[in-house]
């Protein structure tokens, strides 16, 4: 159960700083062409959600089993 968690623990890790790259990225696009603004900014906000919904989910999954422990 240790290693499962420590994996977990790792993807987070790998999944915010790939959010917060994708993020930095699409900020980089807008100030080279600021025509395609609407279209990175809605790219921002997906990523944004994607992480909100990952982090919600780590919380929910550690609140239930310590629930259940």
């Amino acid at each position: 159960m240790k290693t499962i968690t420590e994996l977990i623990k790792a993807i987070m890790l790998l999944i915010n700083a790939g959010g917060i790259a994708r993020i930095m990225i699409l900020i980089m696009n807008i100030i080279a062409d600021p025509d395609t603004i609407k279209q990175n900014l809605l790219r921002i906000r997906n990523v944004v959600i994607f992480m909100v919904f990952t982090i919600l989910i780590y919380s929910l999954k550690d609140a239930v089993l310590e629930y259940f422990k």
